[in-house]
């Protein structure tokens, strides 16, 4: 019953079980947690990184177990918040028509907050196999609302071997 659930909330979500092939064929594309802190960025945007050089440049220590040739480390940027206590939480990640569409939770405060502006942002692993090299289109909107969030537009390279 609990994967019977659970492969029907994954279909809701547009996601597929890790580990299994797209009708195409192409590899499933993932979207894993990373253990890795934002860099502050001051602008709403959408960014990703195919080698450890450009992921320095979004967090601000590189995991060093982090495969890029198995990864890209994604990043979403809210840009500036005027209190504290907002937070961003990277939920899945599809591709569809060519675009790369993350879904996140933007989180605004619960409770009474100091003015202070912040820069909330989260990151994630997105399966590398998976992304077609090219431009490709990104953009992230609300898992709740659908407002949208950021978008940017990436080269994405060659997967190594191909």
């Amino acid at each position: 019953m609990g994967a019977l659930l659970a492969a029907m909330l994954a279909s809701c979500a547009g996601a597929s079980p890790e580990g299994t092939a797209s009708p195409a064929g192409q590899p499933v594309l993932g979207l894993d947690d990373v253990d890795a802190e934002p860099v502050e960025r001051r602008e709403e945007t959408v960014a990703v990184a195919f080698d450890a050089e450009a992921a320095a440049e979004l967090v601000s220590e590189v995991p060093a177990d982090l495969d890029f040739d198995e990864h890209a480390l994604v990043c979403v940027f809210l840009g500036p918040r005027l209190t504290t206590g907002w937070s961003l939480d990277l939920r899945t990640a599809s591709l569809s028509d060519g675009e790369l569409r993350i879904r996140a939770r933007e989180t605004a405060p619960r409770t009474e907050t100091r003015p202070e502006t912040t820069y909330p942002a989260d990151c994630g692993l997105l399966t590398r196999p998976a992304l077609p090299p090219g431009e490709l289109r990104v953009w992230a909107d609300d898992t709740v609302t659908d407002e949208f969030i950021a978008e940017a537009l990436i080269e994405v390279p060659p997967a190594s071997g191909t």
